[in-house]
């Protein structure tokens, strides 16, 4: 059985952090995160992507606060989502709490003995992994 392909992002003011699954949705793995100034450039940034992957699916790490509400980066990360779902409709824009996640990702990149400088560069996709693989066992 074929399972959907996902496109996650991590996303930041900065940086955003992408993780796909591969063309039959069973492999999940980083990409190259994106560089960027606001929101407002995302949705530019991810249309070649989402067509590049054939994404089925695209989920949203949203930063929920512990007590499992809203901030005010989580309001505007949840403006980015109602920009994307109009975007991008009929694609499923989903969203996923996403926290942790970067500390998880932190985590695992230093258990591989990985030097602080090169955890920065990694941490954004390994956390857009950690929300597609949240997203996933979720499903």
């Amino acid at each position: 059985m074929s399972r959907p392909r996902i496109l996650a992002i991590d996303p930041g003011e900065a940086r955003t952090g992408l993780a796909a699954t591969d063309f039959f949705g069973n492999i999940a793995f980083p990409l190259p995160k994106l560089e960027h100034r606001g929101f407002g450039e995302l949705p530019d940034l991810l249309a070649p992507l989402l067509e590049e992957r054939q994404a089925e699916v695209l989920v949203v790490g949203i930063p929920l606060n512990a007590e499992g509400g809203m901030g005010a980066q989580a309001r505007k990360v949840q403006e980015l989502v109602e920009v994307l779902k109009k975007r991008f409709a009929p694609l499923p824009v989903e969203t996923i709490d996403e926290a942790m996640t970067t500390d998880i990702a932190h985590e695992k990149l230093k258990a591989a003995g990985l030097k602080a400088a090169q955890r920065k560069k990694l941490a954004d996709s390994l956390a857009a992994l950690e929300i597609l693989e949240r997203w996933r066992s979720r499903q």
